[in-house]
């Protein structure tokens, strides 16, 4: 965690990705906030980009899971969300591709 916690210390802009099962994020996820508790203080001025997918197609569905993002993001200093991504209606494994998701990545990436 010491390796991730340097890296995201460093970082101009930090992605933040998860699937969403049952309206929010995964345990891994929240986990690895949780374990920045040590050093939150020092990730600040970052722009913050965040990445949902979800079998369910609405995107009302994973607002809980970036409702948690937005809270970890208010506690450190000087953040800015940079944009979303819903990848929707992502059932089984390769559902995502060539989704307007997978464009919109692209296209966000290009900025970064």
């Amino acid at each position: 965690m010491a390796e991730v916690l340097d890296k995201m210390v460093a970082a101009d802009v930090i992605d933040m990705e998860t699937h969403v099962y049952f309206f929010t994020m995964k345990g891994q996820m929240k986990t690895l906030i949780d374990r920045t508790v040590p050093r939150y203080t020092e990730i600040s001025n970052k722009g913050f980009y965040f990445i949902v997918a979800a079998a369910d197609s609405r995107k009302q569905a994973m607002e809980r899971t970036l409702e948690g993002f937005r809270a970890f993001t208010s506690c450190l200093n000087r953040s800015k969300e940079k944009g979303i991504i819903y990848g929707t209606g992502a059932w089984k494994k390769g559902d995502i591709k060539g989704s307007r998701a997978m464009t919109q990545a692209y296209e966000m990436g290009t900025k970064v």
